[in-house]
């Protein structure tokens, strides 16, 4: 199935994005819980939450996530997980392509976000390495960059601007 236009939502393949509800807040917790990541703050940032919901399942299954933490123009993206059985490259790039599409809708310029092995896939949609100076003082301290220095966890934070419409 070809992607159909619905603004920054669609459907991709097998898949529909849509944007979180808070009945979805306990299949979001669960994926986060199951991919060892963090799931504090999902209900303070929950109208920057989409999920990725699966209609071959009955009834249709919340098989991803991807959520963002939102200060003035400035997003940090975070959460983003798909089940292994429905994870392919394809489907990770149009969930890299929607949530982005959503932020600039959202009124965003800068996207920042932290990437461990993966971070290279986020330099095809124009993301860069910066160094920890770089990033804002309201993103520094965000509970989500917190919690994955608290865990030790080596990460690297990209930075990705957004061309908004009118900007030259």
């Amino acid at each position: 199935m070809e992607r159909e236009e619905l603004g920054w939502e669609g459907v991709y393949d097998l898949f529909t994005v849509r944007r979180a509800k808070p009945e979805d807040i306990s299949e979001i917790e669960k994926l986060l819980l199951h991919a060892g990541l963090n799931e504090r703050g999902i209900e303070e940032h929950l109208p920057f939450f989409l999920v990725v919901e699966d209609p071959t399942f009955e009834p249709t299954r919340l098989v991803g996530t991807a959520g963002m933490e939102v200060y003035g123009n400035r997003g940090l993206l975070r959460s983003f997980v798909m089940e292994n059985h429905s994870w392919n490259a394809k489907s990770a790039l149009e969930l890299i392509e929607t949530v982005l599409a959503f932020a600039k809708k959202s009124g965003l310029t800068e996207v920042y976000l932290l990437a461990g092995i993966s971070g290279n896939i986020f330099e095809h949609f124009g993301f860069r390495p910066v160094v920890w100076e770089e990033v804002p003082l309201e993103i520094r301290e965000s509970n989500h960059l917190y919690q994955s220095e608290m865990a030790g966890k080596e990460l690297v934070v990209f930075k990705g601007e957004l061309v908004t419409s009118g900007s030259s």
